[in-house]
């Protein structure tokens, strides 16, 4: 049980971390956007869209990683690296044994991509509603 209290104390701690950055990052985006278009309406409309398709681009991307997207590649720069450095450690013999590993190391990391995607989401929701106030204020 207290391992089982750890794991979740750990995780959340890792969201928690995961979505401050989420959030800095959406909002140092849409002030850029909503400071530099002279605090319209308009700005802040493009700023959330903005911060929006951001954030869902790199929670999508770390998605696509999670799932071995990148591995030949970094599989590829590892061996690079550790052959120009380090000539006699050669941790993995082959492309098959660094992928075995990997996938057991994400099978037990946190899947924080997910909340990228929500606090991606609260941007599409205010996306949403600043729309609705420009169209209504427009309107008349």
């Amino acid at each position: 049980m207290k391992k089982l209290f750890a794991n979740i104390v750990k995780y959340f701690k890792v969201y928690l971390i995961v979505f401050l950055i989420s959030v800095a990052i959406g909002l140092g985006i849409f002030l850029a956007f909503y400071f530099v278009q002279n605090q319209t309406l308009v700005g802040a409309i493009n700023g959330t869209g903005v911060s929006f398709i951001s954030l869902f681009g790199i929670a999508t991307l770390i998605w696509i990683g999670n799932h071995g997207a990148f591995d030949s590649m970094s599989y590829g720069f590892k061996q690079m690296f550790t052959s120009m450095f380090n000539k006699s450690a050669n941790k993995y013999n082959d492309f098959a044994t660094y992928k075995e590993e990997t996938n057991e190391k994400r099978k037990q990391s946190p899947k924080f991509y997910f909340v990228m995607l929500f606090v991606s989401i609260l941007f599409l929701i205010a996306f949403g509603v600043l729309e609705i106030v420009k169209f209504s204020i427009y309107q008349v």
